[in-house]
């Protein structure tokens, strides 16, 4: 049976707060009560490490895990993209929300430095992936390291020399980020997105089956279910976590499922690519035969698979 009053978790920074919002109103519109309850979590309270240099997956969810295990919240809602594709035990994914803007776009004041490949500039990120796509594409840029939340990433690039600054479109149009005069944003169709970027997830006590049914009725949208479950499926695969240099993005088009993965070299100096296109009822199992495609061309040796670990994992 459910408490009256629904406690949702999620991290304290202005975006997470307004993806538990989405969740709390579309809730309040089927008539259940809830309050959200904001949890520091480890990669908020720690603003200056890599993401990728943490040595830990979960580094934004686990203080979450933390309070569902513990009943003191009922829900955690998280970017999906940082939610490990093993979940916690006794934990379980019960919704994935309809998905927003999948895409990263580059931030910057002019354009000169892009369109010239030998031209010096230097790109801010905190991403291993970002970093590692932009390198393959301009390998003579310099990096800097851009940790925070939206608008202290947005203040850095503002107050720095820096050319430019990646972000995920998806943030920074759910908090209506307003340009400065002489500011662009430029997209960038050729950089493939994190697994279930753009996705917001709903996480419950697995043992909660009432909840569950409320969630899968309430918040869940299929379609992007299905997407990020492929994408996820795919990183899982490839033994891969969100510091990882695997990007995957799955989307439906004249019922058919179309599916590209790429993997990178952290140091962004070679790059694995496949493009499937399979009937919608192959489900995941396109992922788990592109994730064998790129094995097969070599994979391993840029994820430093070892070799005994390989058949274990990929199970159709």
């Amino acid at each position: 049976m459910m408490p009256r009053l629904l406690r949702i978790g999620t991290r304290s920074s202005e975006l997470a707060l307004w993806q538990a919002a989405q969740v709390q109103q579309a809730l309040h519109a089927s008539g259940v009560a809830c309050e959200i309850v904001p949890i520091e979590s480890e990669g908020d309270l720690d603003q200056h490490a890599p993401l990728y240099a943490m040595g830990v997956q979960g580094v934004f969810t686990r203080q979450l895990d933390l309070a569902l295990l513990n009943q003191r919240i009922d829900l955690a809602v998280h970017s999906l993209k940082d939610v490990p594709v093993q979940p916690a035990q006794g934990t379980v994914l019960a919704a994935v929300l309809p998905r927003g803007p999948v895409d990263d776009v580059l931030l910057c004041r002019d354009t000169a430095w892009l369109d010239d490949r030998l031209m010096p500039a230097v790109v801010a990120t905190g991403s291993i992936r970002r970093r590692a796509a932009w390198r393959y594409r301009y390998p003579h840029h310099q990096f800097e390291n851009l940790r925070g939340n939206i608008h202290t990433r947005l203040r850095k690039f503002r107050e720095s020399s820096w050319q430019g600054a990646i972000f995920a479109r998806a943030a920074l149009e759910r908090l209506q980020v307003q340009l400065q005069p002489g500011e662009q944003l430029i997209p960038m169709p050729w950089m493939v997105p994190a697994p279930a970027q753009g996705a917001i997830g709903v996480v419950i006590r697995e043992n909660d089956a009432a909840l569950y049914a409320l969630c899968q009725q309430r918040l869940n949208d299929t379609s992007t279910a299905l997407c990020t479950a492929i994408e996820r499926r795919f990183l899982k695969e490839l033994q891969g976590g969100c510091s990882t240099p695997i990007c995957a993005l799955a989307r439906l088009e004249d019922e058919e499922l179309v599916f590209t993965g790429q993997i990178l070299q952290p140091d962004g100096k070679q790059a694995l690519n496949i493009q499937l296109r399979k009937p919608l009822s192959t489900g995941e199992a396109i992922a788990i035969e592109a994730a064998r495609a790129l094995l097969e061309q070599g994979a391993r040796e840029l994820l430093r698979i070892p070799p005994s670990s390989t058949n274990e994992t990929l199970q159709p």
